[in-house]
């Protein structure tokens, strides 16, 4: 049951499923010592809006930007005919239960490859990223390389879904959020392991290869193909 002071943030509003509520009081626990300042949050799928709607109530002083096609992921709708018929009408019901947030909240309808792109050749920098738009391991794993970009020095990142789907795990975000962590293992804190991954960028980490990151991200296709030669386990501990 949803916590009776998160609950109100979401009255008046549409929603035809809930995918993130479960992750709430995870959430609250983590960030609550920097709860009250100015963030900058990106978030990489939205679905309805409701983990946006968290992000903006709970951090009252931020702005968010929220990147998502609003078509819905096709192996979801190929294998969920709920979430296929909660993909009509999509951008709408998004649309409603942000118009209250006004200039606070930022959408951009797009891929979240060319989105992240150009959000890093415009210079932005986020404190909050939190990845959860296509759940294909490929996906996951460019979207994870092209958000360390445009990552603050001492922000976090927030992926969902790692357990998700591990009867495949050619397909499933694990083995994507488990190369980049090794990718860049010493350039971060884990801050959180279970169901989501949350690490916490140390200040003094560079970016992961430098101008070689855009030209990879570019042609996700080929990174793929490298890493599928060059597979990589990693076994999340928290430190501390």
């Amino acid at each position: 049951m949803l916590d009776q002071h998160f609950a109100q943030w979401f009255k008046g509003k549409s929603f035809t499923t809930d995918f993130a509520s479960s992750n709430f009081q995870t959430w609250a626990d983590i960030f609550e010592p920097i709860k009250e300042q100015p963030l900058s949050i990106l978030e990489i799928g939205s679905w309805e809006g409701r983990s946006a709607i968290f992000f903006l109530e709970f951090f009252a002083r931020s702005r968010l930007t929220c990147v998502d096609t609003f078509e819905g992921g096709s192996s979801e709708r190929a294998r969920d005919p709920v979430y296929s018929q909660s993909c009509s009408d999509l951008e709408r019901r998004f649309d409603l239960n942000l118009s209250d947030y006004g200039s606070r909240s930022e959408k951009v309808k797009m891929r979240s490859l060319p989105a992240l792109d150009k959000l890093a050749e415009s210079g932005r920098l986020f404190d909050l990223i939190y990845i959860d738009g296509s759940h294909q391991r490929d996906d996951v794993l460019v979207d994870s390389i092209m958000s360390w970009r445009v990552l603050a020095h001492g922000g976090h990142i927030i992926w969902d879904d790692y357990l998700y789907d591990l009867d495949r795990p050619q397909e499933a975000p694990k083995q994507a959020i488990d190369t980049f962590l090794n990718l860049n293992r010493g350039g971060f804190t884990l801050v959180h392991s279970g169901s989501q991954i949350i690490i916490r960028r140390l200040p003094s980490s560079g970016l992961w290869s430098g101008n070689v990151t855009l030209r990879l991200a570019r042609t996700p296709r080929n990174l793929i193909k490298f890493l599928r030669g060059h597979p990589i386990r990693f076994t999340p501990r928290p430190e501390g």
